[in-house]
């Protein structure tokens, strides 16, 4: 069973290999909860000295993820933590084998494995007869290419374990999907993000491509139920690439939000999700019927939680933290603020760039009313790429603005484009001889 703290002593583990500098509200969070984190991550990050945790240790880069395991398994048994935690996607499956070595009752292993890894997503769906679409499992690209042929183009091209659409395609012809896949084949060879841990059998997957609105959805699940945070629409895109940006509140068919919570609850107990964030991308089909795109035990990055702080007034990860430290789920119920009707309207607007960054800050956005926050992703002297190079994050631009029923997403997404032309972000060429401004 969970062991409870008293709140005096409310002590995690936080498992962060990377995203730290995309997660500081999550951080302030526990610190606003008085949590002593203790913080494992990798040596190249520099955060030895800061003083929002109680601790900071460092592995290797290129250590293995049960090496992760072991060391936060042996920091919580040191510090007496309640659990161990994340806020990223490559941690997921660390954090679960921590916590089920510990013998929490709601560690979840398995459903770990199955968020991070795309095929055994589209498995589960279609074993539990939850919306989805039809799909292939990549082995080798001449095989794929016959099914995909036998299916009918075109198709999605997906890496089995990466995230923020990268190597994410739709394409239309033969020729197109052997290049796609050997773009995937080099990124599983890259290393990039954690994503990929070794090369598994089934290192892609195709999918029917979905054509309507697609939206992300981030709730909380609290002794088996799930609590719906929000659900953001996204930037339509017909491909072949797919950009991450113009993330908006509220909603703008609140009609669907049963729809959408509902599938998310479905997935989240067939998952046996006890104590979780949770987060669930969907589209829609040519019917306008919501199917899953992805899934996964945790929330999104970015700006998603504080635009639903800030929109609904419901601490989703606040919430969750409490559960992590013991405390139960009817009294976190009782005491903090249940999803509220909407109070404003918010947009997340991600600044992408192909180069090397020279310059990445604020600049004169910081002085609109408009202006919720920026970070900046990139230090200068890094190499960023965009569209069919990848999905890298310059930066992270938020807004907010006044909001009445029915209004037209488009009016905070101007709003989101006029201040991205104001912040200072120039990035030059890879051979550096010339710069380009934002946006």
């Amino acid at each position: 069973m969970t062991k409870a703290n008293s709140p005096a002593r409310r002590t995690l583990v936080l498992v962060m290999r990377r995203g730290l500098s995309t997660s500081p509200d999550h951080v302030q969070t526990m610190l606003d909860l008085d949590i002593r984190t203790h913080l494992l991550t990798v040596d190249t990050e520099p955060w030895a000295n800061d003083p929002r945790f109680a601790s900071v240790r460092r592995l290797p880069h290129d250590a293995d993820q049960r090496a992760f395991v072991r060391a936060a398994v042996e920091i919580a048994r040191d510090r007496d933590a309640s659990a161990v935690v994340t806020f990223i996607e490559p941690d997921i499956e660390i954090v679960e084998e921590a916590n089920a070595e510990l013998g929490l009752d709601w560690a979840i292993p398995e459903a770990a494995r199955i968020c991070r890894d795309k095929l055994r997503q589209r498995m589960f769906l279609a074993e539990h007869g939850i919306p989805s679409v039809w799909f292939h499992p990549v082995t080798d690209i001449e095989s794929a290419v016959e099914a995909a042929t036998a299916h009918g183009l075109p198709v999605m091209v997906k890496p089995t374990r990466a995230a923020a659409s990268d190597c994410v395609e739709l394409v239309h012809d033969a020729d197109r999907l052997r290049a796609s896949l050997k773009v995937v084949q080099s990124y599983i060879e890259s290393g990039r993000n954690f994503y990929f841990s070794g090369a598994p059998e089934s290192w892609a997957v195709l999918e029917d491509y979905l054509p309507g609105e697609e939206v992300t959805l981030d709730g909380v699940v609290l002794d088996g139920r799930f609590v719906l945070g929000g659900v953001h629409n996204k930037k339509h895109s017909t491909g072949p690439h797919f950009e991450e940006d113009l993330y908006t509140l509220p909603f703008r068919t609140p009609e669907h939000e049963a729809e959408v919570a509902g599938i998310a609850a479905d997935i989240t107990r067939r998952l046996g999700v006890k104590h979780g964030l949770f987060n669930a991308e969907l589209r829609q089909d040519a019917q306008g019927r919501y199917r899953v795109v992805e899934f996964s035990v945790r929330v999104s990055g970015g700006h998603v939680y504080r635009h639903i702080k800030d929109v609904y007034a419901i601490d989703i990860v606040r919430m969750f933290l409490r559960a992590a430290c013991g405390e139960s789920a009817a009294d976190i119920l009782a005491q903090e603020n249940a999803k509220q009707p909407p109070r404003m309207t918010v947009s997340a607007k991600v600044i992408y760039r192909n180069g090397r960054v020279v310059r990445n800050s604020v600049g004169e956005a910081m002085h609109s009313p408009y202006f919720r926050t920026y970070f900046p992703v990139a230090k200068p002297g890094t190499d960023v790429v965009s569209g069919e190079n990848g999905f890298d994050f310059t930066g992270l631009l938020s807004v907010w603005h006044p909001w009445e029923p029915g209004q037209d997403p488009a009016v905070v997404h101007e709003v989101a484009h006029s201040l991205a032309e104001m912040l200072d972000v120039e990035v030059a060429d890879p051979a550096g001889t010339h710069g380009q401004e934002a946006p």
